[in-house]
C-alpha cells in the first residue's frame, strides 16, 4: 500500500507536533510541595516568604526539580477553657533536600502533639521534614529555644503584616552558604498558588555579602546606602 506524498507530509508534520509537545511537557517539569497542618513556611531558597497574620498559611509550593532549602515554624492557635486562647509559634528551622520532578512531596512535623501542654514543650523544639509518601527523606530538628505562647511570636506576627524582619531569610541564606553548590538552590524558583516570587539574584549576592561581613562593615554598607 502506498501514502500518497501529502499524506505522508501531513503524517510526519504531525509527529513533529507531538515529538515537540512532549519535549515542551518534559522541560516544565515541576515539583509539587504539600504542607501539612500546623506549619508556616516563612522562606524558601533565600527568599523570604511573606504571610501576615490575617492569611492563611500557604499550603501548596510549586518548585523546580533540584535542591532546596526550607525554613518554617511550628504555627498553632489553641483555644482554651473559659474563652482564652493561646498561639504557640517555634523559632525557624531549615532542612535541605533533594527534590526530584513530577514528584509531590510533604513538608511535615513529625510527632505534633495534640495535648496543649505537650504542644508547648514540642514547640520549644519542633522537628522539620521532608516525606515522600510515608518515607522520611530529610529532616532536622531545631535548636533548643525558648520561644512559645502568644506574646513570643509577637514581634514575628508584626513582621509579618509590615514587611517581616528578615530572621527567616537569613537562617535560610546562611543554610545555603553551607551547601556544596549553594548556587543550585539558589536559581530555583518559587511559586506559591496566590502568586509567583521571582528571584533577584542581586539582593541574593548582597545578602551573602551581608552576613560574611564584619559590624564595622556592614555599618559602613548602611551609610553607603542612605546616601
Amino acid at each position: 500500500m502506498k501514502l500518497n506524498a501529502s499524506l505522508l507530509k501531513k503524517m510526519t508534520i504531525g509527529t513533529l507536533l507531538i515529538g515537540a509537545s512532549s519535549v515542551s511537557m518534559l522541560s516544565q517539569a515541576e515539583v509539587t510541595l504539600l504542607v501539612d497542618d500546623h506549619i508556616k513556611v516563612t522562606a524558601i531558597n533565600g527568599q523570604e516568604i511573606q504571610q501576615s497574620i490575617f492569611q492563611s498559611p500557604t499550603k501548596t509550593f510549586t518548585l523546580q526539580p533540584g535542591q532546596h532549602a526550607i525554613t518554617a515554624k511550628y504555627d498553632r492557635l489553641y483555644n482554651l477553657p473559659r474563652d482564652e486562647h493561646d498561639y504557640l509559634r517555634s523559632g525557624n528551622v531549615s532542612v535541605t533536600a533533594q527534590l526530584a520532578d513530577n514528584q509531590t512531596y510533604r513538608l511535615t512535623m513529625p510527632s505534633q502533639p495534640e495535648e496543649y501542654k505537650a504542644a508547648r514543650e514540642y514547640a520549644k523544639r519542633p522537628t522539620l521534614a521532608v516525606q515522600q509518601d510515608n518515607t522520611v527523606i530529610a529532616s532536622q530538628q531545631s535548636m533548643a529555644n525558648n520561644q512559645g505562647g502568644l506574646f513570643s511570636g509577637l514581634g514575628n506576627v508584626i513582621g509579618g503584616v509590615f514587611g517581616g524582619s528578615g530572621d527567616a531569610e537569613m537562617q535560610n541564606q546562611r543554610v545555603i552558604a553551607s551547601l556544596d553548590k549553594p548556587a543550585v538552590a539558589n536559581q530555583n524558583t518559587v511559586q506559591q498558588t496566590t502568586s509567583v516570587n521571582s528571584s533577584n539574584s542581586n539582593l541574593d549576592q548582597f545578602m551573602q555579602i551581608w552576613l560574611q561581613a564584619t559590624p564595622a562593615e556592614r555599618e559602613k554598607m548602611s551609610q553607603w546606602i542612605q546616601k
